[in-house]
């Protein structure tokens, strides 16, 4: 078992188990309809199996056809850490505003259907936007290209808990708050985003900083409740061919 997947089953584990305890969240989270928790345990099942076995099919076949590049690349490990964590972030906020143009916003339609914003909620996707995040594609050229990507991989592996913090609802005293969120994008702040009249704000995913720069950071906080529902019934196309969806 690699540190990353440690780091997640831990993040996911704890968070959990905070979001159980806390009666308020327990009543929401419980409060599901059979097709959110479809939903979730789909987009669970791709995000925690599927996706993180397809870079090592891919990278293979990149070695197969492109052999002499596959594994020859040194970087720093500090560099390394700043790419996946900073630049692939930035890229990332970019990856998300693109998501919310008219052209594509029915595969990222889904993602934006909870009621209530918890950890469960973090995987909601349609089958083909987990393909179409630059995460996936940035793990698997660093993967082909490095010689050794571990601090590349340790990045992304901070990423993908912060994401399951993100998505948390947790909602955090103003002394843990004040102390992150000069740099970090809060759940406080994606609750935000999941909401109808938050959703053109805090598209950053680990920094806030992508957000402030373009305009399109809010400190607004509100009620995690409420925020939107599923767009239609009919879950399974939602989740395998989302642009057929109304």
């Amino acid at each position: 078992m690699g540190l990353n997947t440690i780091l997640l089953f831990f993040t996911f584990s704890i968070i959990t188990i905070i979001g159980l305890l806390n009666d308020e969240s327990r009543k929401q989270t419980l409060s599901r309809s059979a097709e959110e928790w479809t939903a979730d345990m789909v987009g669970l099942f791709i995000q925690g199996m599927i996706i993180p076995a397809f870079p090592f099919l891919i990278v293979p076949l990149l070695y197969l056809a492109f052999p002499t590049i596959g594994g020859k690349l040194e970087v720093h490990d500090f560099i390394q850490f700043i790419i996946a964590f900073v630049l692939v972030d930035y890229l990332y906020y970019w990856n998300h505003r693109i998501f919310h143009k008219r052209q594509l916003w029915s595969v990222h339609r889904l993602h934006h259907s909870s009621r209530y914003l918890d950890i469960f909620a973090t995987s909601r996707n349609s089958l083909i936007t987990s393909f179409l995040f630059v995460y996936v594609w940035s793990q698997i050229l660093g993967m082909f290209l490095l010689k050794n990507s571990d601090a590349f991989m340790l990045g992304l592996g901070i990423t993908f808990a912060l994401d399951l913090w993100r998505h948390s609802g947790i909602r955090h005293n103003h002394i843990i708050h004040s102390a992150f969120s000069w740099a970090l994008i809060m759940p406080e702040q994606h609750v935000f985003h999941h909401s109808l009249s938050g959703r053109t704000k805090n598209y950053g995913a680990n920094l806030c900083w992508w957000d402030k720069l373009h305009g399109t950071y809010s400190a607004t906080i509100i009620q995690n409740q409420n925020l939107e529902k599923l767009s239609e019934k009919n879950i399974w196309r939602e989740l395998l061919v989302p642009w057929k969806g109304k």
